[in-house]
């Protein structure tokens, strides 16, 4: 069951399309504004992993070559994809909460020279 995605050239909103049948036909059209002035997209896509999959990645010792403990960056970035491995996003909200934390402990963090996390990435 293919889904289809179109990017309207009007409210730049995406809208997605669920066909039942390779065969089905659609008229596309703005979910958002009504407009039929969309363009196709590339979809993403997605390769699931099985449980033991997954876990034997996470165990990959050239997963942690560039793991430094004394270096918080590091840490996040090493949080930030054990969290892509698990299929569990952080949420907006991760940085911030790292930030906080280690502002708690007293490491020197960008955070605390005044730079927000929206600011690095």
């Amino acid at each position: 069951m293919p889904i289809y995605e179109y990017r309207c050239n009007d409210c730049k909103k995406i809208s997605s399309f669920l066909l039942l049948r390779i065969s089905e036909e659609i008229d596309p059209y703005c979910k958002t504004c009504g407009s039929k002035n969309v363009n196709r997209i590339i979809s993403r896509v997605a390769v699931l992993k099985s449980e033991e999959k997954r876990m034997e990645s996470l165990l990959d010792p050239t997963k942690f070559s560039d793991l430094d403990e004394n270096d918080p960056s590091s840490i996040e970035r090493f949080m930030k994809r054990m969290g892509r491995e698990l299929g569990d996003e952080f949420g907006e909200d991760f940085e911030e909460s790292m930030y906080e934390a280690l502002e708690a402990e007293g490491s020197p963090t960008e955070a605390q020279e005044g730079t927000s996390s929206a600011d690095i990435e």
